[in-house]
């Protein structure tokens, strides 16, 4: 079977020989791949100079049509009920009576001259005034429908953001669909030559319609539903947890009841004007246990993942009197399982080694933390073996501070931040 193929000599010979013919030049031509910007067209001045803005206003000649099946849709345009001028229009319809296929009515304005509606799809709209025959619609199923002279057409549905207010009753309203909510993609219309506006009407309705006019529109910018803070980073050490309050009031626990009594205190802070002054009895079986925690984040899970080797807790403590090797507190960061990262508190976060009636300065960096379950608050003397972070909190998903308070005791607290330890 001979090979259909040129081979590359003889591809070679033809190019030679057509360059010295004569017979074939070579222009220049630019590559590009992907789309050019379309750039927008410029505002006109007025619609009218753009295109006829009135749709229906009073006329009743052949520029207004109803289907003409009477099961379907019933419309005429009347005087008996008008928002303005002379003429309304007045449309009963059910799409679903046996039968019913479609259901509308439509409008050639401009006397049916072909429309370019083109320049103006970003900046104007199509405005109408509605209401009900009688009683309350809450929705208006109608899709507006522009069709062209090719048989292209453009697409709209009235929803209810376009109403003025949020139903249809017996007060003529505004409804005003932007043009630039048309699709006009899946039926391509061409809007350079626009034939005519239609109403295909869904489902079951009766209404008035007037005033129908193409006017100048902006998109009203959209209001959010919820307005979220804007949160600080919440792994930029230092992070203040507690000076004379709790970061932004997301503290916890300062109850006061028969197993435990945290709250502020003004006498001797360390620093500002509030201290926290912590009293606890869980030796009771009735007592679950003692507590009080904070959130940096407003609850949001917080991932300290990149900073947690250079971090520590910070607080300044002492107590009311005497003084003590360690005390029955364990300091935790807790995750959204609740697992924890915890250590006792004792003297060896302390300068002095030991807490005293002064003000010292506690510093416990994070990989001072043992991990471990929540249930370890029933055995808190194992903290002090348990391997550090290993099965512990998850410290891309951290949820608080808390300090666990065993036993019995009393102790003053404050100035609590996160920093970096040294």
């Amino acid at each position: 079977m001979p090979d259909r193929r040129l081979s590359f000599s003889a591809l070679a010979l033809l190019v030679v020989g057509l360059l010295s013919s004569g017979c074939v030049q070579f222009q220049t031509a630019t590559l590009y791949d992907g789309f050019e910007p379309v750039a927008a067209p410029e505002r006109p001045r007025t619609l009218a100079l753009a295109v006829e803005p009135s749709i229906f206003a009073d006329q009743n000649d052949d520029t207004v049509w109803f289907q003409d099946d009477a099961n379907c849709t019933q419309g005429e345009v009347t005087s008996d009920v008008v928002y303005d001028g002379q003429r309304a229009v007045a449309v009963s319809w059910d799409r679903g009576a046996e039968g019913c296929k479609w259901a509308g009515l439509g409008f050639g304005w401009d006397n049916w001259v072909g429309k370019d509606i083109s320049e103006i799809l970003p900046y104007a709209a199509i405005q109408m005034r509605v209401r009900a025959k009688e009683g309350r619609m809450f929705g208006l199923p109608i899709v507006l429908t522009l069709e062209d002279y090719s048989g292209g057409m453009g697409f709209a549905y009235t929803a209810n953001r376009y109403f003025e207010r949020t139903f249809i009753d017996e007060e003529w309203q505004t409804v005003t669909v932007p043009l630039s909510a048309f699709d006009l993609e899946v039926e391509n219309l061409d809007p350079t030559n626009v034939k005519q506006l239609m109403f295909e009407l869904q489902q079951s309705g009766s209404i008035y319609i007037d005033d129908i006019q193409l006017v100048f529109y902006e998109e009203p910018p959209l209001e959010p539903w919820i307005t979220v803070d804007l949160r600080p980073d919440p792994t930029a050490l230092p992070i203040q947890l507690f000076g004379d309050a709790f970061i932004n009031d997301d503290g916890w626990g300062l109850v006061t009841d028969a197993c435990q009594s945290i709250e502020p205190t003004s006498a001797d802070p360390s620093q500002g004007e509030t201290a926290l002054r912590l009293r606890w009895d869980v030796t009771d079986p009735q007592c679950y246990e003692g507590a009080m925690g904070v959130s940096w984040d407003k609850w949001y899970p917080i991932d300290m993942t990149p900073v947690a080797a250079g971090a520590a807790i910070q607080f300044d403590v002492r107590l009311p009197s005497g003084t003590s090797s360690q005390l029955p507190v364990r300091v935790a960061l807790e995750d959204y399982n609740r697992q924890l990262s915890q250590i006792i508190l004792d003297g060896r976060f302390v300068a002095s080694g030991r807490f005293t009636s002064e003000w010292q300065t506690v510093t416990i960096p994070f990989s001072e933390l043992r991990g471990g379950g929540r249930e370890l608050a029933a055995a808190p003397a194992t903290v002090g073996n348990l391997p550090a972070f290993q099965n512990g909190a998850d410290l891309s998903n951290l949820k608080e501070l808390v300090f666990f308070l065993d036993d019995a005791g009393e102790v003053l607290i404050d100035n609590l931040r996160l920093v970096r330890a040294e």
